[in-house]
């Protein structure tokens, strides 16, 4: 008998060791289960807001794209304007010395006698196109006066002295709508004041195709400076243009047209091929290099009178 309870009190404990196993072995399940599911919640939500996200990406994307097409150029970029040059290869050999008129402008505009009415320099830049005028580039005018060769009979050059601000915002338009090829004369050292042309200025300029020579660092009357001082305003212009150019400009045009002996020999020093004055006449190489003459065009000028400033240089 007492052997029977003591094998029963035994099934009993082992039951419930079995229970308790069972009940905990649940308890691990459901947890197991309950973590999972909470994990697949998760999952899908992240899921989704993925797919939002993307389809929000996506969405940005498309408007950037349509947005990138209707888009247009800067104004401030100016494109390239497409070579009109005739090569020196197909140049010919002028029967008789060559003189031709270097035009000498300043500024655009209405106030003095230096400003030029947009209006009229609009009429006479066209004109120069329709009477058959090759514009010529400062390196093409050297060509020009040390080998006698010509591109064609009627040649001009188009000058602009000091570089005043005017140039990009009322000259490059016109000079792009009458395809004219011009020369800025730029005050190295005023590059960047108030009244003068930026060096983003000038940099959009001669991407457009306009050429630049140097007016010295300070315009100042050279004839009236000690010869070092000469030097350094022709040396420090010319070699300050040329890290805004790229390439170190070919011409000085004299300040108020005023040079002396020093003046030549430190044009030619420095670099320069050709030296600008304030001389009136047409350019000619028996005047020498460095002491050509210009023809001042003022404003009020009617059509005949600039015909015969063209002819004559007067």
């Amino acid at each position: 008998m007492a052997e029977m309870k003591k094998r029963s009190w035994i099934l009993i404990g082992l039951l419930g060791l079995v229970l308790l196993a069972a009940g905990l072995y649940g308890g691990h399940t459901y947890q197991v289960s309950m973590d999972h599911a909470a994990r697949e919640r998760s999952a899908r939500v992240r899921t989704v807001t993925a797919k939002k996200a993307a389809a929000q990406i996506s969405q940005s994307e498309k408007k950037a794209r349509a947005l990138a097409k209707k888009a247009k150029p800067g104004a401030a970029q100016a494109a390239p304007v497409k070579s009109d040059r005739i090569p020196v290869s197909q140049w010919h050999q002028a029967s008789a010395p060559v003189r031709f008129p270097i035009l000498m402008y300043h500024d655009i505009g209405v106030g003095n006698t230096l400003m030029m009415p947009a209006d009229q320099l609009k009429n006479q830049l066209t004109w120069l196109k329709q009477a058959g005028y090759y514009e010529l580039t400062p390196s093409e005018a050297y060509t020009v006066l040390s080998t006698n060769r010509v591109p064609q009979d009627k040649i001009v050059w188009i000058t602009f002295d000091d570089g005043y601000r005017a140039m990009a915002t009322l000259g490059l338009p016109l000079f792009k709508a009458t395809k004219s090829r011009v020369t800025v004369n730029e005050i190295s050292g005023s590059v960047g004041s108030s009244w003068n042309l930026t060096e983003a200025m000038i940099k959009t300029m001669q991407a457009a195709g306009v050429d630049f020579a140097s007016h010295t660092v300070s315009h100042l009357e050279l004839n009236k400076l000690p010869a070092a001082r000469q030097q350094t305003e022709l040396t420090d212009s010319r070699t300050d243009l040329g890290k805004i150019l790229g390439t170190a400009p070919n011409t000085i045009a004299y300040p108020v047209g005023r040079y002396n002996d020093v003046t030549l020999q430190d044009a030619k020093s420095a670099g320069y091929q050709l030296g600008l004055t304030t001389t009136p006449g047409l350019a000619a190489a028996s005047q020498g290099l460095y002491k050509l003459d210009r023809v001042r065009v003022n404003p009020g000028n009617t059509l005949v009178s600039f015909m015969n400033l063209l002819r004559t240089g007067f």
